[in-house]
């Protein structure tokens, strides 16, 4: 189904003739529409497991995801940007950048599991209940291999599809988890339905591969492809791990320092914010284009463009951050239950963090664009070196909070104070400040 095809009739005409951006109202639409469902989802069934297993198991398992979440990041390889620009360039050549995707997806799933099973075994006695979990999500690293299937959905402009996969897993995965939340089920059951919706997306990915013609079967195995995605891929792969260690920083360390009870606090309070992180990111996908074409056609347009997408991002975190931040609390307790009385306590503290998810989610657009991707790893290393480093620091003297304010000054760190280092990155810190200090006034070149 084509979402421009429902469109009023006057906007549709204003359409005609314009496919490219018709396709791109269609696949932003499905991007929406899976980001705002799987976000419904997560929610509602997260804060049901969540009041379900009680602080202290949820909190372990959470401890669990992080780990895999961050070693995930390395074992991925960095190779899907990589993957999807082959797949563009060279569709005929599609076998053989799969089968060398697939491949070393496969190899650093399983180097991947074999380093979370070594970090479940290194745990101290107090975070035994954390182990079987551990070993339980790291499961899931194997799944993702089938994720090239979506790459070539990626590459044809096909999110309609990537969308169906998605959706469906998530909701026959949430219908599984409020089951096995209904029968009584052990949190480890519940580690593993979260293993489950990657099963199952693994498998949409096959079936909808298949009914285009396309199998792991004709996969080639060419060992050209590989050493391209591997020489290409590492610095990606370095940075998916320095900004998944920055994001979860603080959760590995509470859990590791202060245990699975003051982590389900934080990890509760993590999850009303992140629930408005998809928000810049479907409208990254949207400004994107817009402000690419600019760079290509009119420099001082680019510049507009940019300053007008960060009045936007901190305008969008006034709008989310500050009901978040007054009436969090009040959501907080009345959803996870008094059982989390701290995650309410703590959500005031933790709304500005959208803050610097809006305007790093910009900021990204601008590294792209600038083609500064040496300076973004850099400055990603910088953000996790510091954040790990201020969360053992302060975490054990001022506990959660102490996680809050490193994450902060990490995040500072990233975003706009190691922008002064570089020419051209102090030219965009300009007109970040522009919009954050001035929103009403518009671009002054």
């Amino acid at each position: 189904m084509k979402v421009s095809a429902w469109l009023p009739p006057w906007l549709s005409r204003q359409l005609e003739g314009r496919d490219t951006l018709r396709r791109s109202i269609d696949n932003v639409s499905w991007l929406f529409a899976d980001q705002l469902i799987r976000m419904a989802a997560g929610l509602v069934v997260g804060v049901w497991m969540a009041r379900y297993l009680g602080p202290e198991q949820y909190g372990w398992l959470s401890y669990a995801t992080a780990v895999v979440a961050t070693v995930g990041a390395l074992a991925s390889l960095g190779l899907n940007a990589v993957v999807v620009r082959e797949l563009v360039r060279e569709p005929a050549a599609a076998d053989r950048w799969l089968g060398a995707a697939f491949f070393l997806k496969a190899l650093g799933a399983g180097l991947g599991f074999l380093v979370c099973v070594g970090i479940a075994w290194l745990q101290p006695g107090a975070a035994a209940p954390m182990r079987p979990l551990l070993a339980i999500v790291a499961l899931g690293l194997f799944f993702q291999a089938l994720d090239v299937f979506d790459l070539l959905f990626q590459a044809k402009g096909a999110a309609r599809v990537s969308a169906y996969v998605r959706i469906g897993a998530c909701v026959l995965a949430s219908i599984a988890k409020a089951g096995l939340i209904l029968g009584g089920a052990s949190v480890s059951l519940l580690a593993a339905a979260g293993v489950f919706e990657l099963a199952l997306a693994a498998a949409g990915w096959r079936w909808a591969a298949g009914r285009t013609g396309e199998s792991p079967r004709r996969f080639r195995l060419d060992w050209a492809c590989m050493r391209t995605l591997l020489r290409e891929g590492w610095p990606l792969a370095l940075s998916g791990l320095a900004i998944h260690t920055q994001a979860y920083a603080d959760q590995l360390v509470i859990g590791a320092l202060m245990g699975g009870s003051d982590l389900g606090q934080y990890a509760a309070a993590m999850r009303m914010v992140t629930a408005f992180a998809f928000v810049p990111m479907v409208v990254q996908t949207v400004a994107a284009p817009e402000i690419t074409r600019a760079k290509q056609d009119d420099e001082r347009l680019y510049r507009r463009r940019l300053h007008s997408f960060y009045r936007l991002m901190f305008g969008l975190f006034l709008l989310t951050a500050v009901p978040l931040g007054v009436f969090g609390p009040l959501a907080t307790r009345v959803l996870f239950g008094a059982a989390y009385a701290g995650a309410a306590a703590l959500l005031p503290w933790l709304a500005f963090r959208l803050f610097f998810a809006n305007l790093g989610v910009a900021r990204s657009v601008f590294i792209t664009n600038e083609g500064l991707f040496r300076f973004g790893l850099v400055t990603a290393l910088a953000g996790a070196v510091v954040n790990l480093g201020l969360n053992v620091l302060l975490v054990p003297r001022w506990g959660a909070r102490g996680a809050i304010i490193a994450s902060y000054v990490s995040f500072g760190l990233t975003t706009f104070a190691l922008e002064v280092f570089q020419p051209q990155a102090r030219a965009n810190l300009r007109l970040m400040g522009q919009a954050i200090f001035l929103p009403w006034k518009p671009f002054a070149g």
